[in-house]
């Protein structure tokens, strides 16, 4: 049901940058509501908001809403102090309701926390890649297509009598020429 799969399977222990993309699919029959994502991320290591723009709670849970579609979530994960090297674990867990019933799966997910003086050729992931590129370019997509929309608005109309107020006679340009 859950497939998770990270950019880059090692990353740096201090200043490091990885991404994570989760996808999952949902039963078609039954009445599924409050589609939840919940990532829980080894000591050290953080995320920003996920990069689709869903909307999160207070706590970090993703809510992905009442739909029985497939779901893409991508998310950035990174360091900022030293953390533990070694092997840690990403704990991936997708709660709904399917009527009166909770469900729950869980995936765990192993990524590999380094130095940098060890940083060899890690592979990388291209599928990810391009999904968070895909991504990207779509949100600028988005954000250009928004640019371009203009609103006319139209000019506004006063009817005038033939006569200058006292005001109009002192600051008016053309009233000193046109009324003499």
């Amino acid at each position: 049901m859950i497939v998770a799969r990270l950019a880059k399977q090692a990353m740096e222990h201090e200043e490091g940058m990885n991404h994570l993309w989760v996808r999952f699919e949902l039963p078609r029959a039954g009445s599924i509501a409050d589609v939840r994502l919940t990532v829980d991320l080894p000591e050290g290591v953080h995320r920003p908001p996920n990069l689709n723009g869903y909307p999160e709670t207070d706590r970090g849970a993703i809510l992905l809403g009442d739909s029985p579609e497939d779901y893409d979530v991508i998310l950035e994960l990174y360091t900022e102090e030293a953390a533990a090297c070694g092997r840690a674990e990403i704990g991936i867990a997708v709660e709904y309701k399917d009527g009166e019933t909770e469900v729950r799966a869980i995936q765990g997910i192993s990524l590999e926390l380094k130095a940098e003086d060890e940083t060899e050729d890690w592979p990388v992931d291209e599928e990810v890649v391009e999904r968070v590129k895909a991504l990207q370019s779509s949100f600028k997509e988005k954000a250009a297509e928004r640019a371009r929309e203009f609103v006319i608005v139209p000019p506004i109309v006063r009817p005038r009598s033939g006569y200058f107020e006292d005001w109009e006679k002192k600051y008016r340009i053309d009233y000193s020429f046109n009324h003499r």
